[in-house]
């Protein structure tokens, strides 16, 4: 099989303002170039290139350049400027003229997508889903299950519906990982820039793959929701409660956590929930056994308290609580207390068996501690008989 591999072009973003002609390219990953033609009486001007996001916190700026009337190119590396996949840009060009005054074009939007892919678009309000491989039931399958995600999410707390929600669906994970520069956590299968309204899943073709579906996309979406519901303080949240969250809302949950769970109950490794309030382990091991702790908590603290005060507790954190304080306002118990009622329901934790395994290293140095002075009573109460028979026979 002959298999032939065809470059794709670079995006190329117009726009004119005043007399300067302004031409923006990129190649995702690898280079941004904004070309600028001056006006035929400016060959006595300088001129300076800028890129910014949209927050206005993230700007570049070109060297100052005098070209004359040549067409001038700058480039960026998009990596250095430690810019997002999917996200919102504007640039503009300054010419300084020969009379010191400083004319500015329009600032121009510019949406950093992933480029190396032809990508193909289905909508269904609010969201918009976008794939490379795969045919257009595919693609109605993405939107479909959105939906259904949306439903799930909503049931379990009152969130709101988004405006809009982009979904970009990879044919494998590799590709999807190089796209948001995940390094060595080669076990991340999606991601979400909740600020952004994007998600992208990896969905590689097989039987799985519709179960994939249903796990990853409303995973993404309850993360993108929770930020729409309380804004920036999205980082507030303890992970295990913004993980746990996202878990519960999978429409097939992942079998394998309650058999990990298990296994590390048995083997005493499991983590403490406290350890899981600001990340979780980066190797892949630890950061599934994380997750699946989540999961079974929240999921907890969803059956026995209710959907209210879950989101009260969101509320608590977003407010600047922190994870054991954020606990104890809303359900009046500490987080070891709820820790060791789940453990006991979900589990079947024993609290006195346990409370004596906890004890029994201090038990056995507390038993050899008086362990001496029981010896040597017994010791000098076996030799006073004997002292006295050797009197009587004198």
């Amino acid at each position: 099989m002959l298999i032939l591999f065809i470059p794709i072009p670079a995006a190329i973003v117009r726009g004119q303002a005043d007399a300067v002609d302004v031409e923006l390219e990129y190649k995702f990953g690898e280079w941004i170039k904004i070309r600028v033609i001056p006006p035929a009486d400016a060959s006595d001007s300088s001129f300076q290139a800028f890129l910014q996001t949209t927050d206005e916190e993230n700007t570049w700026s070109s060297p100052v350049l005098q070209p004359g009337d040549q067409e001038i190119e700058f480039q960026v590396n998009p990596n250095e400027m430690h810019l997002r996949a999917f996200s919102n840009l504007v640039y503009w060009v300054e010419m300084n003229t020969a009379g010191d005054q400083t004319v500015s074009t329009a600032k121009t939007a510019f949406y950093y997508e992933d480029n190396r892919f032809e990508w193909e678009t289905r909508s269904q309000s609010p969201f918009e889903v976008r794939w490379h491989e795969g045919d257009a039931a595919f693609g109605q399958n993405l939107l479909d299950i959105a939906q259904q995600g949306l439903v799930q999410v909503q049931t379990l707390m009152p969130l709101p519906t988004p405006e809009k929600v982009s979904l970009y669906a990879y044919a494998n994970a590799a590709d999807m990982r190089a796209t948001l520069q995940t390094g060595t956590r080669n076990w991340v299968g999606a991601h979400t820039d909740p600020d952004l309204g994007v998600m992208v899943v990896s969905l590689p073709p097989g039987p799985e793959q519709r179960l994939e579906m249903e796990r990853q996309i409303p995973h993404e979406l309850m993360h993108i929701l929770l930020y729409q519901k309380v804004g920036p303080a999205y980082i507030n949240l303890p992970v295990w409660l913004n993980e746990g969250l996202a878990s519960i809302a999978e429409l097939y949950p992942n079998p394998d956590f309650r058999v990990l769970l298990e296994s590390a109950y048995e083997k005493e490794t499991l983590l403490p929930m406290q350890s899981l309030c600001n990340s979780f382990p980066v190797d892949a091991a630890g950061a599934y056994l994380a997750y699946a702790q989540a999961e079974s908590f929240t999921r907890y603290l969803h059956q026995q308290y209710g959907s209210i005060l879950l989101d009260q507790l969101v509320r608590q954190y977003a407010n600047g609580l922190d994870c054991e304080r954020g606990i104890e306002v809303t359900l009046g118990s500490t987080m070891n207390q709820v820790e060791r009622e789940w453990r006991r329901e979900t589990l079947g934790e024993d609290p006195w068996s346990t409370a004596l395994s906890n004890l029994a290293p201090w038990l056995v140095l507390l038993g050899a501690v008086l362990a001496v002075p029981v010896v040597l009573i017994f010791v000098t109460l076996r030799s006073k008989p004997a002292g006295r028979a050797s009197e009587k026979q004198r």
